[in-house]
């Protein structure tokens, strides 16, 4: 079978097992072994038609790449069904997760997060390592060769990742802990905290806004990563994590009679929002989840704390009551 010339570095051949060196194909593989190699090449032909879903929605150099990948992974298949002889079919039900991951979070998240998804194979790669280290071979330099193309997938609401965490804890920080000092140095009703946190929020996203915009504008002109950055890309995403954010802690304060209930579960769904969003970068950074949620978290507890504080001293020593 012939190598498939990619065009981002791939230069591997492929020959039937019968003509590889150190592989005997007289040799029987096990009950286990083949399940192995049957859960690879399902995990190859599932991969196929993700890629080709990608690739399908890219455009420019990043459909290529993609539409690369999406032919070494039909190789890949091809590969193993000559070693078991035998034809599977797709994941069907992770071909669409992780299609429906790529339109709401991007392909890049999609493909790293598929990637995480394969630590089964981490004692299918030992044990080949130990009885066929040929094939363990095989499969750790495509591996390689996968991973070094997934890097090369360049998205563009990626390089203003830093802009969307700047804005997504801002907003978290500053409007959660408004809205709980409000809540504790005003006993107002919970429709007036919140008014008072929506003006307060909508005056702040306009002016995040403003500034990230003269900020990329400033960036994109100079020199090195930033230049070639668009000014109202990053206003839009940031601009609009900002304001997502705000209507989240101000809904309930308009649904709830009680101002303490609407703040339990505005912080409740501003937990959840952190916790997505955190997921998310993540993903897409290569972090520990838990190590980031959990830092995440704690600063923004830090800061409900500090303000529910700041709100019951302000109520004490300002006597502040409800009209």
């Amino acid at each position: 079978m012939a190598a498939r010339a990619c065009p981002y570095g791939w230069r591997g051949t492929w020959a039937p097992p019968q003509q590889q060196t150190g592989i005997h194909v007289v040799k029987k593989f096990s009950n286990l072994e083949l399940r192995y190699l049957l859960a690879f090449q399902r995990n190859e032909i599932t991969e196929h038609h993700v890629y080709v879903a990608f690739a399908r929605r890219a455009a420019g150099r990043n459909r290529e790449i993609l539409a690369c990948i999406a032919a070494d992974e039909r190789r890949h298949y091809r590969q193993f069904q000559e070693l078991t002889a035998q034809e599977v079919s797709p994941n069907w039900c992770k071909v669409w997760f992780y299609r429906l991951c790529a339109a709401v979070f991007g392909f890049t998240f999609g493909m790293k997060l598929m990637e995480q998804g394969e630590q089964q194979a981490e004692t299918a790669y030992a044990h080949f390592q130990e009885h066929w280290p040929e094939i363990a071979h095989i499969i750790t330099e495509e591996a390689r060769h996968e991973h070094a193309l997934i890097n090369m997938i360049d998205e563009e609401h990626l390089n203003y990742m830093g802009s969307m965490v700047l804005a997504l804890n801002n907003s978290i920080q500053e409007f959660s802990g408004i809205a709980a000092g409000l809540t504790f140095a005003m006993p107002a009703s919970a429709r007036t905290i919140g008014i008072t946190v929506l003006i307060s929020g909508l005056a702040a996203t306009l002016a995040m806004s403003a500034s990230e915009y003269l900020s990329q504008k400033a960036q994109a002109g100079g020199h090195g990563p930033a230049r070639g950055k668009k000014p109202w890309r990053g206003v839009f995403l940031s601009g609009g994590i900002y304001l997502f954010v705000v209507l989240t802690i101000v809904v309930p304060f308009f649904l709830c009679a009680e101002s303490r209930m609407a703040l339990a579960v505005a912080v409740g769904c501003v937990g959840l929002i952190l916790s997505v969003f955190t997921f998310f970068m993540s993903v897409v950074k290569g972090l520990r989840y838990r190590t980031v949620l959990l830092e995440a978290m704690a600063v923004a507890l830090l800061v409900v704390g500090a303000s529910f504080v700041i709100g019951k001293a302000a109520n004490h020593w300002f006597g502040v009551a409800a009209h």
